[in-house]
């Protein structure tokens, strides 16, 4: 295996899952980001509701980005953000009943997509396949 080109290839095969669901997102009028998948995957699909707090650390990102995003989505009526009753300062965020269908969509193109990528794959090596990665990510988790 060429150990310079496996990260091009990694990179190759997110690249091409962003450039695909955008255009599915585009086609099908989904009213979400493809860089805003994440938070419809992070929320429960019960409509339980994170703490603001908890959803920065799942996602990784800045408390001001997470805001910005979540008005947006609480302005289309897939979002629903309430003050704790225990902690004023505290936020809880959840889906609404309208962004489930969407979320469940998010679901289907993703599987599409990894029926794709592991066509030509036996089950077998759809499981080491799956596997191998969950160890290359666990690897590199020691590394941060």
């Amino acid at each position: 295996m060429d150990k310079k080109c496996i990260m091009g290839k990694i990179n190759m095969i997110s690249e091409t899952f962003d450039k695909f669901m955008i255009k599915k997102i585009k086609a099908e009028g989904l009213p979400i980001l493809q860089n805003h998948i994440t938070l419809f995957h992070i929320l429960p699909e019960d409509g339980s509701k994170l703490l603001f707090n908890e959803v920065v650390s799942m996602w990784k990102i800045s408390k001001s980005s997470l805001s910005d995003i979540i008005n947006k989505y609480e302005n289309q009526g897939l979002i629903n953000k309430c003050e704790c009753h225990e902690d004023r300062r505290s936020i809880h965020i959840s889906l609404t009943e309208d962004a489930m269908p969407i979320k469940t969509r998010i679901l289907e193109l993703e599987e599409e997509f990894r029926n794709v990528l592991l066509e030509d794959f036996t089950q077998e090596e759809k499981v080491v396949f799956e596997d191998n990665i969950n160890s290359a990510l666990n690897n590199i988790k020691k590394m941060l």
